[in-house]
């Protein structure tokens, strides 16, 4: 007869994804190396690994020297980071980057620590932006803007690099898809590589 045994997580393997688990209701019994359920290992594979000391509920056969961790559990020590139904995902990492969607309001929300740096990448092309703030988008093709709405690019000094045309002046006619324009203000910082 299998059992659920809450316990403490007392040692990690994560090149196994695997951990030992103390059961306090049975004389801080440790497991065996217990693996851990996560949704993907073949094709996708997802990770996660419950930190030393946290509480987890584990699956275990009848005699207590074989089973799985099934997840951790939200205790009166460690509470829910969130109390909204429309927050749909949310995840607080130990440095408190947070990813946080919200299903009512239809908003995704990534924050990283002062210290974070964020990178995507696809077919070649990468957006960054490093720790100082700076952001660096490096494409591997055409940089395409289209739409009918406004584009905003703050910042101290904007460059433009990659040997394309020079910088546009107060006064320049503009094309895009929303159709012709005009320049009608700027700034002395903007440079062009």
């Amino acid at each position: 007869m299998s059992a659920f045994r809450v316990g403490i997580v007392s040692a990690q393997s994560p090149t196994t994804a695997q951990v030992r688990v103390t059961f306090p209701d049975r004389n801080q019994m440790q497991s065996w190396w217990l693996g851990i359920v996560v949704p993907h290992t073949q094709n996708d594979k997802a990770y996660w690994i419950p930190d030393l000391g946290e509480q987890v509920v584990c699956l275990m056969d009848e005699y207590d020297e074989d089973g799985a961790v099934l997840g951790a559990l939200y205790s009166t020590v460690d509470t829910p980071p969130v109390n909204s139904l429309s927050k749909s995902f949310h995840l607080t990492t130990e440095d408190s980057a947070t990813f946080d969607y919200d299903r009512a309001a239809h908003d995704l929300t990534i924050a990283l620590p002062a210290s974070g740096t964020l990178s995507i990448s696809a077919s070649g092309a990468t957006v960054a932006i490093d720790a100082s703030g700076d952001v660096t988008i490096t494409a591997a093709g055409e940089v395409n803007i289209a739409g009918g709405g406004q584009v905003n690019i703050t910042g101290s000094a904007i460059v433009l690099a990659g040997g394309g045309p020079g910088v546009a002046r107060v006064g320049d006619t503009t094309v895009c898809p929303a159709g012709t324009g005009h320049i009608t203000s700027g700034s002395s910082k903007t440079q062009s590589g």
